[in-house]
Order: C-alpha cells, then structure tokens, then sequence
C-alpha cells in the first residue's frame, strides 16, 4: 500500500438506526402539525377572538387531543433521547458524524419539552374559565400562543437536528 490505510467503515447498530428512524418520523408529525398551529391557526384565532377558540379548544384540544398530542410530545422525546442513549452507548462504531444532530436533537426535545410545561397550563385553564370572562379567555389565548410559538419552532429544529441525525447515523463512513 501507497502510506495509507483503508478505514474501518463504521456503521450503527440496527437498534439505533430504528429508533433515530422512529423518532424522526414521529418528530416530523409532530413539527408539522406545531408549526401548522403557530404560523396558521393561532393567529387566524386571535382575529376570530378569545371565545369562538375556547369552544374549539374544549372540543378538539381537551377531548381527542388529550389522547394524541400528549402521545406526540412525550413520545417524540423520549424516541429522540433513546436515540442519543444508544448511539452514545453504540458497541458497533457508530458513525462520528452524528455526534453534533443527535446530541443537538436531545437538547432541543428538552427544550420542547419544557415549552410545553409553560404552554399547556394556558389551554388546560380553559376548564375552568368561563366564557363571560372574555379577558381571562384573552390572557389564556395570549399566553397559550407565545409559548406555542417557542415550542412550535424548538419541535421544528428538532426535527431537523432528527433529519441530520439520522442521515449521519445511516452512512457509512
């Protein structure tokens, strides 16, 4: 040979390549469907008023999205960190390249995460708040929009670090 040595080719285990796959899946589901919201819904909802979307709220997010959009926000963490935890603890060499997205994809589902925990209460108030309470209805749609925003676009770069992550960990190299 000419100085040079062949490298060893490094490739991830299958369990990591399911779960990175598993988890950019799901985190596309649920970008969408967050930056639909932020960038369409919400603020079609503040010209439309406070009212029309507390009934809306109690009808769709409080009723069957009780059921999926917490399957979504907690599930799409806990893929994207299992993830992390299997490519770090990966036995087969898996591919450097995807150190920088998948450890940025964990961080970012973090911070998600936590914009939920600030999110959430403003849509769960809903329950309680009268409708005759237009400004309490207004704070809790003011409130519920800005962390929605900030949540929408962490689920967003998540998914893209998700993308990047599982483009590194598929290569060979």
């Amino acid at each position: 040979m000419l100085g040079w040595r062949k490298e060893e080719q490094r490739m991830a285990s299958p369990l990591t390549r399911r779960l990175s796959v598993a988890a950019t899946a799901l985190g596309g589901i649920l970008a969408g469907a967050s930056v639909d919201r932020s960038t369409v819904a919400l603020p079609a909802w503040r010209r439309v008023g406070a009212r029309p979307w507390a009934t809306y709220s109690r009808q769709a997010d409080l009723r069957n999205g009780l059921i999926l959009y917490p399957l979504l926000g907690i599930g799409q963490p806990l893929l994207t960190i299992a993830t992390t935890v299997a490519y770090r603890f990966d036995r087969t060499n898996s591919p450097r390249s995807a150190a920088l997205p998948t450890y940025a994809a964990a961080v970012l589902s973090v911070g998600h995460v936590f914009a939920t925990t600030r999110a959430a209460p403003n849509m769960l108030s809903l329950r309680r708040i009268d409708d005759n309470d237009l400004e309490a209805l207004q704070g809790a749609l003011r409130r519920f929009e800005q962390w929605q925003v900030v949540r929408g676009s962490l689920q967003a770069l998540t998914f893209a670090a998700n993308i990047w992550s599982l483009a590194s960990i598929l290569q060979r190299g």
